[in-house]
């Protein structure tokens, strides 16, 4: 047995001894941490009771999303469901509680607080094991130390200290307890104290250059007897069409300077086709909008809405290329579409614009949207498709492309932020309100396709 696993081991057995017969004999253990942490926090509980050691406001859980963050923008109903009957006159107390209850857990995204809880959890195992259940809350500087010094003998890497930081931080916050490590530069010290001993080189990750996307725009079907093509069967030709998928996201991701949860979000009615020429604007006629109903740093959700132009060569053309590849595969919008009255809520019945491969590669996942783990690996096999070294990309390296080579033509900083819906110059961005959207596609027009 390795280190890790002894160590892990001889924890857990520690943990089952102290919560005692009838809690510790049927424990689950979340498989995904460091740390070893209970899969769930009903053992922490009994074990509470019987200490007589009041834990409900300890384990408060606050990480599914709300209702008004599922409402997609829709909130005024959603507050309508939600309000106390119009004809009764709620208490402040009863206010209070819906505005806990419904707004408050809107302080931090969904994923945050689901993080959290589990950063939790983890700190309450770990509690149990050092036998200090008890005394836990409020935290010292010292019981942070302590946890965060166990915790490194199961090899946690910084990242994950510090967000187990931060919930300790929210912990103390929610509960109106005193902030461990929160005097002036405390948080600071202590985790250049972590990064003094585990930085580390990391690999290179190149960007996806403006060479690379036109040789993704330029994967071909390999030449094969007459057939049926993919309707029929034919295996050449639904292997084609799977990776022809992982080119053409690659190569979209890239020119739009996206990040992968962002395209793995799409559905093919995000793709608004001629938009600008509709709208007057002739010389950009044929061209595409791509509207990105969220960022990451868009937690108010106004969107953002890249653009892709028309190629002079028609072999570049990515609105082409999806035209086509949308027609063998499938996915074209459907009828019950919402997206144009509704864009910042996901359409309900078309299909993925990149969907997942089923078992085999035989056929497209249409039921659901592609993870943006699944993304980034269909971005690095469309570059091993064309010859690329899967090992130096990752699916940054889209993102990273796509902001690079507009810098290296000379896009204005925050005309580019606009396309890439990049977090710096946040404040400038707001004011700006382009009379046309020819700089937007100087982003596209780097890339001379």
């Amino acid at each position: 047995m390795d280190y890790r696993k002894e160590r892990r081991a001889a924890f857990q057995a520690t943990v089952a001894f102290r919560l005692g017969p009838g809690v510790g004999e049927a424990l689950g253990w979340n498989a995904r941490t460091t740390i070893p942490t209970l899969a769930t926090d009903e053992p922490i509980r009994l074990f509470a009771a019987r200490l007589r050691a009041e834990v409900s406001e300890w384990l408060y859980d606050e990480s599914r999303p709300v209702a008004l963050e599922e409402c997609e923008g829709r909130w005024r109903p959603a507050v309508r469901a939600l309000a106390a009957n119009p004809l009764d006159v709620p208490s402040v107390a009863e206010s209070v509680a819906a505005f806990n209850a419904h707004i408050r857990p809107m302080e931090r995204g969904a994923r945050t607080r689901g993080k959290y809880k589990t950063h939790r959890l983890s700190i309450l195992t770990w509690a149990v094991w050092k036998g200090i259940l008890p005394q836990l809350l409020p935290m010292s500087d010292d019981l942070v130390r302590a946890f965060v010094w166990d915790s490194l003998a199961f090899e946690t890497t910084l990242p994950v200290l510090k967000h187990s930081l931060g919930a300790i931080k929210a912990w103390h916050q929610r509960l109106q307890l005193r902030v461990p490590l929160d005097a002036a530069g405390d948080f600071r010290r202590f985790t250049y104290s972590l990064s003094r001993f585990q930085g580390v080189q990391r690999r290179i990750i190149f960007p996806i250059h403006a060479r690379a996307v036109r040789s993704l725009l330029r994967f071909q079907l390999e030449p094969h007897p007459p057939c049926p093509g993919v309707a029929g069967g034919c295996t050449v030709c639904r292997l084609f069409l799977h990776q022809w998928r992982d080119c053409l996201c690659a190569a979209l991701t890239t020119v739009v300077c996206g990040r992968c949860a962002e395209t793995a979000a799409l559905q093919v009615c995000d793709r608004w086709e001629n938009y600008d020429g509709l709208a007057g604007y002739r010389r950009f006629e044929g061209g595409s909008l791509i509207n990105i109903k969220v960022r990451k740093n868009d937690q108010i959700r106004e969107g953002h809405r890249p653009r892709i132009g028309v190629s002079k060569d028609p072999s570049l053309d990515i609105n082409d290329q999806l035209t086509a590849f949308f027609r063998e595969a499938g996915l074209t919008p459907r009828k019950g579409c919402t997206k144009r009255s509704e864009p910042q809520a996901p359409c309900l019945v078309c299909p993925p614009m990149f969907p997942r491969s089923t078992r085999g590669g035989k056929a497209f996942d249409l039921s659901r949207l592609p993870r943006s783990d699944e993304v980034s690996a269909m971005i690095v096999r469309g570059l091993e498709h064309v010859g690329y070294d899967p090992s130096l990309f990752s699916g940054i390296s889209a993102r990273r492309g796509g902001i690079s080579t507009a810098i290296e033509k000379g896009v204005p900083e925050h005309i580019l932020w606009m396309q890439s819906g990049h977090a710096q110059d946040a404040a400038a961005r707001r004011y700006v309100r382009l009379g046309s959207p020819a700089l937007l596609y100087d982003t596209w027009a780097a890339f001379g396709l």
